[in-house]
């Protein structure tokens, strides 16, 4: 399920339209996302599938090639969209957990490399080091504007600049690991010339070792099982099990 304070921040965004992005019907909601993505809850079959159909007209207004909706183990309602409707599935995506158990070691950083936790002047060397990590791999990804990321990413509820952590060489953004407060490892990103060296394993232990000194029993994040970066083998070295698996399924426009 969507959090409530989610959907509240993305009616929120500059480019979002309410009452034009997003619909009520019945017991139903709909809301097609800047990013592309496509949130839609109803228990009603002919419901969902008019909800569908208003997102699709909205989605090619917007000039979208694709509707991504995520698709949860035993949602039958979604399920059934994703089965009587021509959606494809893109990829697994894997909820991963790791116990901390006590105190964890500090990490070991790359020589040269200094780290710092984010300032507000942050924003745009940060953001621009997201779109481009995930534009090297994911052919889908739709980058959102920064006047809409600014809002959505330090708007949130369990947003904490001590735990979004900048690795930087010669002064220049090298990686980023950014945390929620409860321990959710919302993105983790190294320039492609500053892989290999540790710096990824680097920023997630630092991680591990603020939110043991919390008092945090474990952390968790998401990851796409087809990411061709090594990420998933990372977070499985560094103790990860995975605990759900979803998927994400692509309506072409």
């Amino acid at each position: 399920m969507e959090r409530p304070e989610f959907v509240r921040a993305e009616w929120e965004l500059p480019s979002f339209e309410v009452g034009r992005d997003n619909w009520v019907a019945g017991d139903g909601y709909a809301a097609v996302t800047p990013a592309g993505g496509l949130v839609l809850v109803a228990h009603d079959e002919t419901t969902a599938d008019a909800l569908l159909g208003r997102a699709v007209e909205r989605a090619r207004e917007q000039g979208f090639a694709s509707l991504q909706l995520y698709v949860l183990n035993r949602d039958e309602q979604q399920a059934r969209l994703v089965r009587i409707h021509p959606f494809e599935l893109q990829t697994n995506v894997l909820t991963m957990w790791r116990g901390l158990g006590g105190a964890q070691p500090e990490p070991s950083w790359p020589d040269g490399t200094s780290v710092r936790t984010f300032e507000r002047t942050d924003a745009s060397p940060v953001h621009a080091l997201l779109d481009e990590a995930y534009r090297g791999w994911d052919a889908h990804y739709v980058p959102l504007a920064h006047d809409d990321w600014v809002p959505l990413m330090t708007g949130d509820i369990e947003f904490d600049p001590t735990v979004w952590w900048l690795a930087e060489r010669d002064g220049e953004l090298a990686g980023c690991a950014l945390w929620w407060s409860g321990g959710w490892l919302k993105d983790l990103v190294v320039r492609q010339s500053e892989r290999g060296c540790g710096l990824g394993g680097a920023l997630v232990r630092q991680g591990f070792a603020e939110f043991a000194r919390r008092g945090k029993q474990r952390v968790g994040l998401k990851v796409d099982a087809s990411n061709p970066t090594g990420a998933l083998q990372l977070y499985e070295r560094l103790g990860f099990v995975t605990e759900r698996k979803e998927q994400i399924w692509a309506l072409s426009l």
